[in-house]
């Protein structure tokens, strides 16, 4: 039986009635907390940007744009809302994944739910099935995968794309091993796009393709069964040979669900997760002893070695090289006390004392694995003074630190609020942290469009 197959196989006899509370308490935080960033996202350029380079106008009877008014081709809708859902960088991430899930799945199966009107429990069984099929596939080719220089955000989330559409299509086995295998061909994404705005793009392609994998599957096209395995296949072309273990991909579905352990872990800062851990640490140094740059003399940062890759050392050019910016982020934290959407927009970037901090701050890399996104800050003054925090991981990382509810409502509604009316938002946020009772997704989907001006125009 081929790979493909294999993986189907299991994603189909996911049974809804034995996901646990926690992952489906779970699955909801992520959903609303995406759709939040989503709203964020949509004034931005980079999705301004993406919708004008797909030259369609308002489809009628179309599906949603978040926090816009155009409706579009159900395709369309997808890469447009994944593409705003990481304008920011502020939306979940996934251990097992190595990059953010929701981000690719929620856009893909909110367009086909809304187009079938499907309601929100079959939204939130389609999520869940969606993130299990792509950790699992993770879990055999990670972090090779990840630190070869793969998106895996983009590369390995379109499979999760695609097994959620595939379950709110009803996909039998052979039809979802043809989507998944149809996946191996679209996935793609390259991390020296980091820092610019073709990495959120990255996001809204894989929905797309994720979505257009199932509907394709669902009307019969077909595509290699040994997609994965074949010696010019997904495992040989993207590790290498010894760089992969298929059989992980296999073992261990649902027991328990990745949801349930290690989990999503959410954002509260709208920078590169890998640098959450060290600003947690800083801003700790920073509540309890003022600093001003001027007399800092040197900072330390302490992190596992595969937080420190490239794309997290950069010198913030920029505001998105500030989202990708240790230094910058670390900063902003020790001068300011605090780290906002605010700082990664504009020219927050220059401000000339964050800037001062950031030459004086150094890294130092570790290996051991149990504490791979803890970080430890230590701070010498030119006095002489020496301070120091240690985080064991960043808060909101998986369901043993949560998110706290309060936390997750004000960055939802500081984020929503960008796109929609103050009216709106509220009442928006409990339906969706109610996802299962909601009747409608297409109801759900058009209470987060908006009537202002059309994301084309800003483009």
């Amino acid at each position: 039986m081929s790979l493909a197959l294999e993986i189907a196989r299991r994603a189909n006899a996911l049974d809804p009635d034995s996901f646990s509370r926690t992952a489906r308490e779970t699955a909801k935080v992520a959903i609303a907390d995406m759709l939040g960033c989503a709203l964020a996202g949509a004034p931005e350029s980079t999705t301004a940007l993406a919708l004008a380079g797909l030259a369609v106008g308002t489809v009628a009877g179309g599906c949603s744009v978040l926090g816009a008014s155009e409706r579009l081709r159900p395709l369309d809708a997808a890469l447009v809302n994944g593409t705003s859902g990481h304008a920011l960088d502020f939306d979940d991430t996934s251990k097992s994944l190595a990059g953010h899930p929701t981000v690719i799945i929620v856009p893909a199966a909110l367009a086909l739910a809304e187009q079938q009107d499907l309601t929100g429990k079959d939204l939130l069984d389609a999520y869940i099935v969606g993130v299990e099929t792509a950790t699992r596939i993770a879990r055999g080719v990670n972090f090779h995968h990840y630190e070869k220089g793969w998106h895996p955000t983009a590369t390995l989330g379109i499979f999760g794309a695609a097994a959620a559409c595939g379950r709110l299509l009803k996909l039998d086995d052979q039809a979802l091993a043809t989507a998944l295998s149809l996946c191996v061909s679209f996935a793609s994404g390259v991390k020296s796009n980091f820092g610019s705005q073709t990495k959120p793009l990255h996001a809204g392609l894989a929905a797309r393709n994720g979505l257009f994998a199932a509907l394709l599957a669902s009307e019969g096209f077909d595509a290699s069964p040994v997609a994965f395995e074949h010696p010019q296949g997904f495992l040989e072309v993207f590790n290498g040979a010894g760089n992969y273990d298929a059989q992980r991909m296999l073992e261990g579905w649902a027991a328990p669900l990745d949801l349930d352990g290690p989990g999503i872990s959410i954002k509260k800062y709208a920078c590169v997760y890998s640098v959450h851990g060290a600003v947690d640490a800083a801003l700790a140094i920073a509540g309890e002893h003022r600093i001003e740059a001027s007399q800092i003399a040197k900072v330390t940062v302490t992190m596992h070695r595969r937080r420190l890759l490239p794309h997290v050392m950069r010198k913030a050019e920029n505001p998105l090289d500030a989202k990708f910016s240790l230094q910058y982020a670390v900063a902003r934290a020790l001068v300011d006390g605090r780290v906002s959407l605010e700082h990664f927009e504009g020219t927050a970037y220059r401000d000339p004392h964050v800037r001062a901090a950031m030459e004086r701050i150094e890294t130092q890399a570790h290996d051991d694995d149990s504490n791979d996104y803890g970080a430890t800050v230590s701070v010498r003054l030119k006095d002489g003074t020496a301070l120091e925090h240690s985080v064991p991981a960043p808060l909101g990382r998986g369901p043993e630190i949560p998110l706290p509810l309060p936390m997750l409502r004000a960055k939802f509604e500081d984020c929503a609020r960008r796109s929609l009316d103050a009216a709106q938002v509220g009442p928006l946020f409990d339906r969706l942290v109610t996802l299962e009772a909601q009747p409608s997704v297409r109801d759900l989907a058009i209470s987060m469009t908006s009537s202002r001006a059309a994301l084309s125009a800003a483009a």
